[in-house]
């Protein structure tokens, strides 16, 4: 890539602006942004895309479709010139996940998405297809907004409630069984099309295209509720095991008695009502910044003196953020009087001083000096910077 590309602003359909969008579309019906990125140009070619998807540390895939054969083939990567050489003509795609953490200059267009909680975006998707390159028909369990990036690709869409959601059994991927579409559309670059989780959708390629995916997590109840009782049980669960403190013989020895069932109960109940606020805070701020094994940073070898950081960053003026580096903030609270830095699935408590410069480097993808010099007299600002560079956050100009 030459040069950071620059994109547009988001701009909602008329009479729409993200408060009206947020009411009456997000998580509820589907949205046709004509032009929504008016002159969008795409700045990663297909060649720079498939190059990426060479790489031993990107999750990339690609989806054949053949009549002939077993339809809806998938082959995972990472790939090799030979095997883009011998696919076919049409009717296949290249996937490729996190882009915006491997190209951290397509991650800004992540900040067109700002009316949404930045803990909710997943990652930016780029598909690259041939003529009638698609990944069949399918539905998602999470928001998506797909931007027309490059060619056309021709979108239909299932709003009917009563379309059954049955799969074609055997497939490495989830292909709807029947497909009955109601609605349909011809993207064009800059054109953005939301849907909302439960969408049946099915994009068909127009010529050769590619289209940006960008994907909002939703974590389900059972998978948050699995990690957050585990943690309880590891460090809030009384030590040691039951003891059976009965004085007097059962009055049936195969009853499993009341006694018992209430005093293991409420064993088990008081590592719940031990943890507090501040102790699930700090659970789910690792639990949302912890990355995938694919995109762990490169702590610096050996680590840099806090001296030798802020005088680096005084003299380079700003450091660039890696596109691997996820940071959430929380604020204090009438429980908690700490405000914290999660990045990355660490913690860093720091004094509620201290939440503006927090916000700042949750927010921006450059840590510059001049906005961040007034918090830097602050020791713990100083070691928090310091430590957000050994560990990979953070980077000076043309190092990479």
């Amino acid at each position: 890539m030459n040069r950071p590309p620059e994109f547009p602003e988001l701009r909602f359909p008329d009479g729409l602006d993200a408060e009206t969008f947020l009411m009456r579309y997000w998580q509820r019906q589907p949205l046709l942004m004509r032009q929504a990125l008016p002159g969008f140009e795409n700045p990663l070619p297909g060649d720079e895309l498939a190059g990426l998807a060479c790489e031993p540390d990107v999750e990339s895939r690609i989806i054949l479709e053949r009549a002939e054969q077993r339809p809806w083939q998938v082959q995972q990567g990472p790939f090799d010139a030979e095997c883009f050489a011998a696919l076919p003509p049409s009717h296949w795609t290249l996937l490729v996940q996190d882009v915006d953490k491997h190209i951290p200059e397509i991650g800004a267009l992540l900040e067109r998405f700002d009316f949404l909680p930045r803990w909710r975006i997943d990652d930016l998707m780029v598909s690259y297809a041939e003529d009638q390159g698609s990944v069949g028909p399918h539905v998602d369990d999470y928001d998506v907004f797909l931007l027309q990036a490059e060619g056309q690709r021709r979108w239909r869409i299932a709003t009917d409630a009563a379309m059954p959601l049955e799969l074609i059994p055997d497939l490495e991927i989830r292909i709807l069984k029947q497909f009955r579409a109601d609605q349909e559309w011809l993207l064009e670059p800059g054109d953005i099309l939301y849907l909302p989780p439960g969408v049946p959708h099915w994009g068909v390629a127009e010529g050769a295209c590619q289209t940006w995916s960008v994907g909002f997590r939703a974590p389900a109840w059972r998978e948050l509720a699995d990690d957050w009782l585990a943690q309880i049980a590891e460090r809030f669960t009384p030590p040691g095991r039951w003891q059976d403190q009965r004085s007097t013989p059962p009055s049936d020895p195969a009853e499993l008695d009341q006694e018992t069932l209430l005093s293991m109960r409420a064993a088990i109940e008081s590592g719940i009502e031990a943890a507090g606020a501040g102790d699930f805070a700090a659970w789910l701020g690792t639990w949302m910044t912890e990355p995938k094994l694919n995109l762990a940073l490169a702590p610096r070898e050996p680590p840099w003196p806090e001296a030798e950081v802020i005088s680096a960053l005084e003299t380079a003026r700003y450091f660039e953020r890696d596109g691997r580096s996820r940071l959430l903030f929380t604020a204090p609270t009438a429980e908690i009087d700490q405000a914290s830095l999660f990045a990355n699935g660490q913690q860093h408590p720091v004094a509620a001083e201290l939440l503006p410069l927090l916000a700042q480097l949750s927010s921006h993808r450059k840590l510059e000096f001049a906005e961040a010099g007034e918090w830097l007299l602050h020791p713990a600002a100083r070691t928090l910077v310091t430590s957000l560079f050994n560990a990979g956050h953070y980077f000076m100009p043309n190092e990479r």
